[in-house]
């Protein structure tokens, strides 16, 4: 993985915009969503230090916001966007990639 900042970022997302992208967005440790997918339409940051980023999908039509975001990196042609909590671990993350995301194995 590979840090970047938040508006290199934001200019990768933008890139992406009227294709279709999936999406993983994961609150720990109460849940998550993986490979939702759109075309993305908007991509909104705002705030300095502690952002807010917003996206807009259509096919079908939907709305992914997150709060806090400190990290910003590229893994492979994703971009993962992290908040920490005050120990710095991962307290939620938003990932958008071109390409479906691995969804590994579901355990019971």
């Amino acid at each position: 993985m590979k840090t970047m900042g938040a508006l290199e970022a934001i200019r990768r997302l933008e890139a992406w915009r009227g294709q279709r992208v999936y999406v993983h967005l994961e609150v720990n440790p109460e849940a998550y969503l993986r490979n939702a997918s759109g075309t993305l339409d908007e991509v909104g940051l705002f705030g300095e230090g502690l952002f807010r980023v917003h996206l807009r999908l259509r096919d079908p039509a939907a709305l992914v916001y997150i709060q806090d975001v400190t990290e910003f990196v590229e893994d492979g042609s994703a971009i993962v966007m992290m908040g920490l909590d005050g120990q710095h671990r991962v307290r939620q993350t938003l990932t958008v990639s071109d390409t479906p995301l691995d969804v590994g194995k579901v355990e019971s």
